[in-house]
């Protein structure tokens, strides 16, 4: 029985995912041709005093609780993801303090946000910036078969042109877990017929954004 429900389950999702399938997203050749490193900012929060340095697009996420935990739990997640790029990119990763460094460093000369992406860029020896903020990051409560509050996440991806400042690409993520009786199409999100912890709720997420990464045409 155990066996049919994963064969069924991993049918459903397949056929789901190819009904659905978000789009891939390219680099115009003029500018995949000069991105070859991207520098990966660690996760912000909404809210904190850079969200009044970095421009995110996204504006329909409702903030909420964030468990201490997230940045940590996000930033390592994220970089577990990006390896499926490490063909097309080389990634370089700043931790906390290093970023802190970085901007207390850069504020001094502008406050200008392009000139920042910019300086960003120059000063690590890369081409192209990408930025994150978690909005939400809720811990459900209650076990995988039954949980008095469902796990929520939210968090938004931008990515950041280097030479100029402007915004190349960018992706979001706004989900709290409801049974699947509500919405059966939320098994390609899920994957799994059980109630999900934070961390494998965001672990599915970034997949899903990440499908629309921009890669450079061949």
């Amino acid at each position: 029985m155990r066996l049919f429900g994963t064969i069924f389950l991993s049918f459903l999702i397949l056929i789901l995912n190819g009904c659905s399938q978000p789009k891939r997203q390219y680099l115009p050749p003029e500018m995949a041709e000069n991105i070859k490193s991207i520098l990966v900012l660690p996760f912000d929060t909404c809210p904190e005093k850079t969200e009044n340095i970095f421009f995110c697009p996204v504006k329909n996420i409702i903030p909420g609780y964030i468990e201490p935990y997230a940045k940590e739990t996000m930033n390592r997640l994220l970089r577990l993801k990006l390896v499926k790029f490490s063909l097309v990119y080389k990634f370089k990763y700043l931790s906390q303090n290093e970023f802190e460094n970085l901007m207390a460093e850069i504020l001094e000369e502008t406050s200008s946000l392009p000139e920042i992406i910019k300086n960003l860029a120059k000063k690590t020896d890369t081409q192209a910036v990408l930025y994150g903020r978690i909005y939400r990051f809720k811990e459900r409560e209650g076990s995988s078969f039954s949980v008095r509050e469902p796990a929520s996440v939210a968090f938004a991806l931008v990515l950041y042109d280097g030479f100029t400042g402007k915004i190349l690409w960018n992706g979001y993520f706004d989900k709290t877990q409801q049974p699947l009786s509500e919405n059966i199409l939320d098994i390609r999100i899920y994957k799994k017929f059980k109630w999900l912890t934070a961390e494998e709720l965001a672990s599915n997420g970034l997949d899903l954004v990440l499908q629309t990464f921009p890669l450079k045409e061949e």
